[in-house]
């Protein structure tokens, strides 16, 4: 996710009237902080280690404070699956998509129950086929985000290990969602 902030925070050009002393200060993801927070996050991953719930909610709670939340968290959601899509399967990919369809939605639901346990937070997930749906309980944007926003997040991870697993770009919706006080947060396939 922070990779995500710096990304959107880097300036594509400098403005000759822009004063770079006073607008850089203000971009989160330029900072030293968020770099020193992407290499501890980098060194904790290649160690395995879990990132402590507390810091991924304040994170959450960080992002969700900016106007562009939305798009860091769709792009932030997409690098997680394919960071988990480095996986065999994934490098695979495009012999998968000569599998019948029905082989690659089995496909589809095991590498998605596999990616929401791993970015789920150990939460309990339920992936089910027909059609496509994806719920998990307690998941830490519920109870970081009143209004559902970072749930996002999920569904763009979801769209692209589908689009991996099957070979085409579904449409994700997320139906229910805890944070606006449904049992469950739900995502699925339109």
């Amino acid at each position: 996710m922070l990779e995500s902030v710096r990304h959107h925070d880097r300036p594509t050009e400098v403005l000759e009237d822009e004063d770079l002393s006073a607008s850089l200060p203000r971009r989160l993801g330029l900072t030293g902080v968020v770099e020193n927070q992407i290499h501890r996050y980098k060194l904790a991953r290649k160690r395995r280690e879990r990132i402590p719930t507390a810091d991924v909610a304040d994170l959450f709670r960080l992002v969700l404070r900016r106007p562009d939340s939305e798009a860091i968290l769709r792009e932030a959601g997409r690098d997680l699956a394919r960071h988990h899509g480095s996986h065999a399967f994934y490098r695979l990919a495009a012999a998968t998509r000569l599998l019948p369809e029905s082989v690659r939605n089995r496909i589809a639901v095991r590498e998605l129950h596999r990616l929401m346990r791993r970015i789920g937070g150990g939460v309990p997930v339920e992936v089910t086929r027909d059609p496509l749906r994806v719920e998990a309980r307690g998941i830490v944007t519920a109870r970081t985000d009143r209004y559902g926003v970072a749930c996002v997040l999920y569904a763009a991870a979801i769209e692209e290990a589908i689009q991996h697993a099957t070979g085409r770009r579904p449409t994700i919706s997320h139906v229910t969602c805890e944070a606006r006080g449904d049992e469950a947060c739900a995502w699925e396939m339109v």
